[in-house]
């Protein structure tokens, strides 16, 4: 029988048996707004999901998957249509609240996989208020950050910038993970942002910021929704920045899911 890896496709005795493995708890987080004249709404949740389940397959015993979150903290890019978003207090507490049911439950290490750059400090408080109020750590990482490496290696598009939404980077992974939902035909490079040495948005070395962490509106940073190259990007691209991202992610989850929990200590 083939183990089960996604949490929504499981009876809850399975739960259980997820729960006695003391596998994992991956929480993919998205949201749900333009990616730009050739990419759909839902990249961000598809790229994360994506990864997760990648890495869940790689390792059924030591992963599962939640049912991935589709909205997130984007207000910022409200003045192009198709985005949806949530107010920050609202999203923290929704997480600790997913969080919190699966350390309800029994599973004692989580991780929120993050697929959008300014869902980042949420994730990350958290995380760190699930491992203040619960008997369950928790993690917050980005998925991009796994495939630096591999995306240095193939990148052709200007730094900074090159890479920083509906790009060169996420259009070559949706090349590859649904490319029946690209439009290459409307690609369009967009690097018409204000250059500056400290505050610039990048996939590599700052999604939300350079020296300065700095968010604007996106109409006033992009005339198309992009910020990036996604003309450059390629299904072999995105093949090997995604098994670069997966690889580093496998090894991650490996390495928490053996991580110790150890008694705190008052010392007052």
């Amino acid at each position: 029988m083939t183990t089960k890896i996604l949490y929504e496709e499981m009876t809850w005795p399975e739960t259980k048996e997820a729960v006695a493995e003391g596998r994992v708890v991956m929480i993919p987080v998205g949201t749900t707004e333009q990616h730009g004249y050739h990419l759909p709404l839902s990249t961000d949740v598809l790229c994360c999901h994506a990864v997760c389940k990648k890495v869940a397959e790689n390792a059924p015993r030591d992963a599962v998957v939640f049912p991935p979150v589709w909205y997130g903290f984007n207000e910022h890019h409200k003045d192009f249509p198709g985005t949806l978003w949530v107010d920050w207090h609202p999203f923290i507490s929704y997480l600790m609240d997913i969080g919190g049911s699966a350390a309800h439950h029994g599973f004692r290490r989580l991780v929120f996989v993050n697929g959008h750059g300014s869902n980042t400090p949420f994730t990350q408080i958290a995380a760190r208020k699930i491992t203040n109020t619960t008997e369950s750590i928790c993690a917050a990482l980005n998925y991009w950050d796994f495939g630096q490496e591999a995306a240095k290696k193939v990148r052709q598009s200007d730094w900074p910038g090159g890479m920083a939404h509906a790009c060169e980077l996420e259009t070559s992974l949706l090349l590859y993970l649904a490319p029946n939902l690209v439009d290459m035909s409307k690609a369009k490079k967009d690097m018409t942002f204000q250059k500056s040495k400290y505050i610039y948005w990048d996939l590599q070395g700052g999604a939300v910021g350079g020296t300065v962490a700095f968010m604007d509106y996106w109409s006033r940073m992009s005339k198309t929704g992009v910020i990036g190259d996604p003309t450059l990007a390629t299904k072999e691209k995105g093949k090997l920045i995604f098994d670069a991202i997966v690889n580093g992610l496998t090894d991650f989850v490996r390495e928490f899911k053996m991580r110790g929990i150890r008694k705190r200590i008052d010392y007052h």
